[in-house]
């Protein structure tokens, strides 16, 4: 309702909301940043009331639900892989697994954000590794391959990458710690 009522006014006119939720006020006031609008907000008897005017430039289209977190455990998760094997024993069916699980992550109703591969999990991604398809078919429909470049550097692979970014350990854990949950095979 905010989005539509700064999309009336006209550059400089101002809009007042209430609300009565910290979670609505904190989604509310992010939204206005990503606008490029200051809020002033005042509180009184729980009650909090947003001050804020239409940007001078046009309303940003954005998506609604990427201002609304609720405090429910989000449904968006990561998958970190630390091996080319899956589970502990025969190294063979801990291939096998591996490569069924990577394959299947595609089929998810919900897809993984990101796909994080690190220490010998790395391999998963090079040209010749039988996970390497999996990967690409992921990262076509969103999910990002995320290799842990120092491990990329100890293994000396940097030049049989098929598939994913290089990054570091401070992107990596920014984005296992800002996961809703994170899935190690």
């Amino acid at each position: 309702m905010l989005k539509e009522g700064l999309e009336e006014l006209a550059a400089g006119e101002q809009v007042t909301v209430f609300t009565d939720n910290e979670t609505s006020l904190k989604n509310l006031v992010t939204y206005l940043k990503d606008q490029g609008v200051e809020a002033e907000v005042t509180s009184e008897d729980q009650v909090f009331t947003i001050l804020t005017e239409r940007p001078a430039d046009p309303v940003t289209h954005t998506d609604p639900a990427d201002y609304c977190e609720t405090g429910v455990i989000a449904t968006h998760y990561v998958v970190c892989i630390k091996s080319e094997l899956m589970g502990e024993g025969d190294p063979e069916l801990g291939k096998v697994l591996m490569d069924t699980f990577v394959d299947n992550l595609k089929l998810q109703e919900e897809l993984p954000t990101h796909v994080v591969l690190y220490n010998g999990g790395v391999k998963l991604a090079m040209k010749g590794s039988s996970s390497c398809s999996s990967l690409s078919e992921l990262e076509e429909l969103g999910t990002r391959i995320m290799l842990c470049g120092t491990c990329i550097d100890h293994y000396g692979l940097q030049y049989d990458i098929g598939v994913g970014m290089i990054s570091n350990m401070v992107v990596i854990t920014e984005t296992l710690a800002s996961a809703g949950h994170v899935i190690y095979p």
